[in-house]
Formats: structure tokens, sequence, C-alpha cells
């Protein structure tokens, strides 16, 4: 098991590059997007259906969207990868 390294670490993913350490805008201003409209949604009584589908194709197929455009250059590596084996 991982010896625990606090919670400042792990709440500072949400908006620094693990790497670096350095704030990403990107993650940053899409995390408080997130959770703004997840709080407008969770405040709003009886939500109506079209308000389920805005929140979570926004906050959903953002998540998604960028997994899929990491997976890109995983792809290209692996292809590389099968290339120099001969597959």
């Amino acid at each position: 098991m991982l010896a625990p390294k606090g919670w400042k670490y792990y709440l500072s993913g949400l908006i620094a590059n693990p790497v670096t350490n350095q704030i990403s805008h990107t993650k940053f201003w899409a995390n408080i997007a997130a959770a703004t409209m997840t709080c407008k949604f969770a405040m709003t009584p009886d939500a109506p259906e079209w308000l389920w589908i805005a929140y979570g194709s926004m906050v959903g197929g953002y998540a998604l969207i960028k997994r899929g455009i990491a997976a890109i250059p995983q792809l290209a590596q692996i292809k590389q990868r099968d290339n120099e084996h001969g597959q």
C-alpha cells in the first residue's frame, strides 16, 4: 500500500499538473464550471427533463471527450510499438 501523501496533494490534482505542480488553467476553469453547474443543478427543486439532459451532457460529455482526446497519443504509441515488433 502506498503511503498517504495528504489531502492537499490529492486536491491539487483538480487544478494543477501532477508533474510540475503548476496550476493548469484548463483544469482550473473546467472544474470551476463543473462545480458551478453541479451546485445550480443540485439547488433546482423538481428539475425538468431538459435540465437533466443539459447537465449530463455538459458535465459528463466534457469528461468523456477529455478522456477520448487523452487516449489518442496512447493509441499512437501502441500502434508504433506493434509496428516495431512486426505485428
